[in-house]
């Protein structure tokens, strides 16, 4: 299974576009997948006593049974905040890593895709979270995809240009097959 993180908690955001293209490109090729956005998910796993694992919400240890320990592989599409990933998406890989960290991520591979509207496609955010992916025991494929100036790629009905629909249908077979 392939579990597909939107990784902002904005919604209507352009990461969610992008991260809507793939989920579809992905079950187009037939891949079983399955979604996890971060825009709908309850904050009520920040808190002070959020990295003791008896503290985890009911709601996100079944979120880790439904779609991360049943995933062999990930697709994480990462906005750029101020040169790096959201804080939102680091708490949230924090909290889900303090309880049954190894079912979780352990030996799985991961593909990264950076969205950003200026030039650089978030490429020192993906470098540091593919150092996160890495300590916490995930191999992170090479060939992160970098989407620059994102706005000029999506219609109004929120669909990819092909060139980068080709390019996310590409990384997508290049992880499952990894």
């Amino acid at each position: 299974m392939l579990t597909i993180i939107s990784g902002t908690n904005r919604t209507g955001s352009n990461t969610r576009k992008v991260t809507q293209n793939a989920l579809d490109i992905a079950k187009a090729l037939g891949v079983e997948t399955d979604l996890i956005d971060l825009a709908d998910l309850s904050s009520d796993f920040i808190h002070n006593q959020q990295y003791n694992g008896d503290n985890l919400p009911d709601w996100l240890k079944a979120l880790q049974e439904k779609s991360l320990i049943p995933a062999h592989h990930f697709l994480i599409v990462s906005p750029e905040y101020n040169g790096s990933i959201p804080g939102y998406l680091k708490l949230f890989i924090d909290a889900i890593s303090v309880y049954r960290l190894k079912e979780c991520f352990a030996g799985k591979r991961a593909a990264l895709v950076g969205v950003a509207t200026g030039r650089a496609g978030n490429l020192r955010g993906l470098d540091h979270l593919s150092s996160i992916m890495h300590h916490i025991g995930c191999n992170v494929i090479p060939g992160s995809l970098p989407i620059s100036k994102v706005t000029s790629l999506i219609n109004k009905e929120g669909k990819l240009d092909q060139g980068t629909s080709d390019a996310i249908k590409v990384l997508i077979e290049k992880l499952v097959k990894a």
